[in-house]
């Protein structure tokens, strides 16, 4: 068949197809409502079938005429109310429009596919002699083997790239694995218009049809685009009569103008080919509909987001991707309803789709409410087909066990089905995502489910990038991937950057960043910038702390020959001709991250932020992996984009593959955490001029100046006026055998709460709020008022306690508290305290508080301990108080513990840290941890504590 008007051809055939995605989604809303129909959306279905037919009566399209004609007949019937639109009935008019769009896409060859398949099942419901089948589809018994069921083009909701993997096991496997039943009344034959419309279709070998070239542009933004066109032209004109003249200010005012409407122009254009993610998120009500039912699963799709748009070539790119994470949730993710009812779930699963704009980016989030992924199943999986060693496996952090799902080859499917278990797909995924620029991450818990996150850049054309210099060579590097500059001061490098076996790292903000050389990565000679001469030198340096000496390049002419230098040059550390002591010799390190990789890259000069047009590599380059691509620059000089993910990979920073240098650089930061796990916040005052005092600084409620005049004496106490009363006064030495308070005119009141009332601290400065490791020694300076010490700065400082000496010096403040009513009941055994806790003082601390208003107390040092104890004395304890970071078993790896035993699953568990960040407790509450609390904060732990205590018994 031949049709001479071409455009109008492509005018329908897009039409056509926009009119069927819309379908698609309507009918499954129409099959959700049942019986209550939404007349006008079913109108608007009928619509779209009627145009259908219209159009291909007009071309000569027999065939798709016949077929929308027949869809339509039913279509019409639901919409008089004479037909309910069920599963089935749903099932059969989607079967027909997969087939509509089929023959659509290979309009030529439409003509010669046989639908009768399709038309029997339409023609039997408009005739009231379609039968549905019964309600477990499981019994009935199957159709003709050689004949495929109603059911088969489920496999055609496979990614093309899954399907030419998984044809030839799904065609044996299918049938025998999935049985599902056909709706249509026996024996009519099952419906195969799919099969044969693909059959027709690769033997036919059409030519693809132009609709995948097109887009559909608003007249507005097209006018916009005519606008800036024509302000191009006048400034065009402008800039060639002022290259004839020497008037450089109308040049510079020129230059500036075509500066911003070029701007204009890019941002108008860039505009044209985005289109709204909903284009890809629209197919997947009818993949989880059809997937879900073909596994006996019950499961919801909540789509957030259809609006964020996206560049055309990533929507093309990310299809397939989205698809194989879709299924996965639905196959893997999502359990059978009787699992879900045995862990106490709905039988109905969840899975969200959303799509949102962050930081310049896109993130497209797939979570689901199954069973989550088991980080330890997974590595033991790689480690049984030889992806991993044990070894490695067993330094790997939960998330890079998780992330061990990306390797080639990997799949824990049990069994080999039409849906997954080929161990193809999630690295499929990841490679694409890649190319992308984009990064995938996966969250998950065991049990509650999984969120994958895609980020993603709006455009692939032009970017902004983070121009670099290293040997004098300028390379681009995307800042979808940039987290932060820094620059070392050459004075500090010494002291900043590290050694970890053969890792270079440096300390940022209290964690080990890993740092390769970019020249030693992509292999080209290592060199520094000499700002004298502007240029790059040779840079022989072995380490980058190394010194410089006789053998540096300092000290070498340019033909390498070394210069004559006096040895008293060498007598004192960085001599003033040292490079490294100018301000121009800084270490330059550009910190990037990809995917859970992050580390600084080393380069010689850091230049200005760019948008970039991304060129792809020549096919000789390919073979290149530190690059994504390349761009020309303003000088007309080529610069290279690098590629971070494969830069890591290339300097086996990647800690998934169990290399020296990761898992070197992991034990260093894990030492990093143990050295500062019990930092404590302390402020630090006098009392005397030489004797150093601290209390915690969580304590502290406020500070205030006065003169030693303020201070009254009345009924042998120490007061103030403060804030419309009277603020009890109290000195370090009213209770401590220490110096007494200093001669000062001006002192300070350091005012603490406690017993529900205001105390004031007497002392002078100067003070300080330092975070210190809690080393503190409970036994060699601990006496009334003070409970131990510790040195800062090589000055050993005394802990005050202030409760203490409030409780000593105004006992009449406690009279009122009385110990709960539990303890003073004279029958009964009195109730039995956990304590967990590494460090001696403090758990000596938190016992005397508990055996002071007569609780029973069980120690232990760290949490496999805590969880023997629990074990040992059962129903005696009462409650678990615990440090958050101990050796062996941390503090929420107990409560987890603690929490999946149903007989301890309710017993209180109070958390004690020196440090409460916002983190740490939403981790606690995840867990299962009761309240948090501050160390040396008696009173409101044991107000705490008397709580839970009276509430559980």
């Amino acid at each position: 068949m031949e049709i001479e008007d071409d455009e109008i051809l492509q005018g329908f055939i897009e039409e056509s197809l926009e009119h069927l995605a819309d379908i698609e989604n309507d009918l499954l809303t129409v099959e959700e409502a049942g019986a209550d129909i939404d007349e006008d959306l079913v109108n608007k279905v009928f619509r779209a079938a009627h145009s259908i037919k219209g159009g291909a009566g007009f071309m000569g399209l027999t065939t798709i005429q016949d077929l929308s004609h027949a869809a339509e007949n039913v279509l019409g019937m639901i919409r008089a109310k004479k037909l309910i639109p069920t599963p089935e009935i749903v099932n059969v008019l989607l079967m027909a429009m997969d087939a509509l769009q089929s023959m659509i896409e290979d309009v030529q060859n439409s003509n010669d596919v046989d639908i009768s398949s399709h038309l029997t099942p339409l023609n039997a419901i408009a005739e009231g002699t379609f039968s549905q089948p019964p309600a477990q589809p499981q019994t009935v018994p199957q159709p003709e083997p050689e004949e495929p069921s109603m059911e088969e083009p489920d496999l055609c909701l496979d990614t093309e790239e899954e399907a030419a993997d998984e044809d030839a096991i799904a065609e044996e496997t299918t049938d025998a694995e999935h049985p599902v039943e056909p709706p249509v009344i026996q024996p009519m034959p099952p419906v195969d218009v799919p099969a044969s419309v693909t059959t027709a279709t690769k033997s036919a070998q059409a030519p693809p049809t132009k609709t995948e070239a097109s887009l559909r542009v608003h007249v507005s933004l097209l006018d916009s685009l005519m606008n800036l066109a024509g302000e191009l032209v006048l400034s065009r004109n402008q800039l060639l009569q002022t290259i004839g003249s020497d008037d450089l200010r109308n040049a510079e005012a020129v230059g500036q103008r075509i500066d911003l409407i070029t701007s204009e122009l890019q941002e108008a254009i860039m505009l044209t080919r985005m289109q709204p993610i909903g284009n890809v998120f629209n197919k997947f009500p009818r993949v989880v509909r059809d997937l879900s039912k073909k596994l006996g699963k019950t499961i919801d799709l909540t789509i957030v987001g259809k609006d964020v748009e996206l560049d055309k070539t990533i929507i093309e790119a990310i299809n397939d991707p989205l698809t194989h994470l879709v299924r996965n949730s639905v196959d893997h993710g999502i359990e059978l309803p009787s699992e879900r009812r045995q862990r106490g779930k709905t039988e109905t699963g969840l899975v969200i789709l959303k799509a949102y704009h962050e930081a310049g980016q896109v993130v497209i989030e797939i979570s689901d409410d199954g069973k989550g992924l088991d980080g330890d199943a997974l590595a033991a999986s790689a480690v049984n087909k030889g992806l991993l060693t044990s070894e490695q496996a067993q330094v790997m952090s939960d998330k890079e066990k998780v992330n061990l799902i990306f390797l080639p080859g990997f799949s824990t499917a049990k069994e080999v089905t039409d849906v997954s278990g080929r161990g193809v797909g999630m690295d499929v995924v990841k490679t694409n995502l890649d190319q992308l620029g984009g990064n995938v991450d996966i969250i998950s818990e065991k049990g509650s489910g999984t969120t994958i996150s895609i980020k993603l850049p709006l455009t692939l054309a032009i970017i902004p990038c983070q121009i670099i210099e290293t040997a004098g060579e300028r390379y681009a590097i995307p800042q979808v991937n940039l987290e932060e500059l820094l620059r070392i001061p050459a004075a500090q490098v010494k002291e900043r950057i590290e050694k970890v076996g053969d890792a270079e790292v440096v300390r940022l903000r209290g964690v080990l960043l890993p740092l390769i050389r970019l020249a030693d990565v992509i292999g080209i000679e290592r060199t520094y910038y000499d700002p004298v001469t502007d240029e790059m030198l040779p840079d022989r340096r072995e380490k980058v702390s190394d010194r410089r000496g006789k053998n540096s390049p300092l000290f070498h002419n340019r033909d390498g020959s070394p210069k004559e230098v006096a040895d008293k040059q060498f007598e004192h550390p960085r001599s003033i001709i040292d490079r490294r002591a100018s301000a121009a010799s800084a270490l330059n390190i550009v910190v990037v991250s990809t995917g859970s990789m992050k580390y600084g890259l080393i380069v010689d000069r850091l230049q200005d932020s760019e948008e970039i047009v991304i060129k792809p590599l020549g096919r000789h380059l390919q073979q290149c992996k530190g690059y994504a691509g390349a761009t020309i620059m303003g000088d007309g000089r080529i610069a290279l984009i690098l590629d971070v993910s494969n830069l890591a990979r290339m300097a086996h920073l990647t800690s998934v593959d169990g290399s020296d240098r990761a898992s070197e650089v992991k034990k260093a930061a894990e030492a990093a955490i143990k050295a500062i796990k019990d930092k404590q916040s302390l402020l630090i005052f006098k009392s005397s001029e030489q004797e150093h005092f601290a209390v915690p600084l969580n304590q502290v409620e406020r500070i205030e100046k006065i003169k030693r005049s303020d201070i009254e004496q009345l009924g042998g106490k120490r007061v103030m006026k403060y804030r419309g009363g009277s603020l009890s006064l109290i000195c370090v030495d009213d209770l401590a055998m220490v110096q007494p308070l200093a001669d000062h005119d001006s002192l300070l009141v350091i005012v603490f709460n406690i017993a529900k009332r205001s105390v004031g601290l007497l002392a002078i400065g100067p003070i300080d709020a330092l975070e210190v490791s809690a080393d503190i020694d409970g036994t060699t300076l601990s006496q009334p008022g003070i409970m131990g010490s510790i040195i800062i700065d090589n000055q050993t400082t005394m802990l005050v306690n202030v409760f203490e000496m409030t409780q000593t010096l105004f006992p009449q403040w406690f009279t009122e508290q009385k110990k709960p009513e539990l303890l003073d009941a004279e029958e009964g055994e009195l109730p039995t305290i956990l304590i967990a806790e590494d460090s001696k003082f403090f758990r000596n601390q938190v016992k005397g508080y508990m055996t002071e208003v007569g609780y029973n107390v069980i120690e232990a040092e760290d949490g496999v301990e805590g969880w023997t104890k629990l074990m040992e004395h059962g129903d005696e304890i009462s409650m678990l108080v615990t440090d958050i970071e101990m050796p062996n078993m941390n503090g929420f790896e107990l409560t987890k513990k603690i929490r999946s035993d149903k007989q301890y699953a309710k017993l209180p568990i109070i958390a004690l840290t020196t440090l409460a960040s916002a983190e740490d407790i939403a981790k606690g509450k995840a867990v299962g941890v009761d309240e948090y609390h501050i160390k040396l904060d008696k009173e409101r732990l044991m107000a705490s504590v008397h709580d839970y205590i009276k509430r559980t018994h």
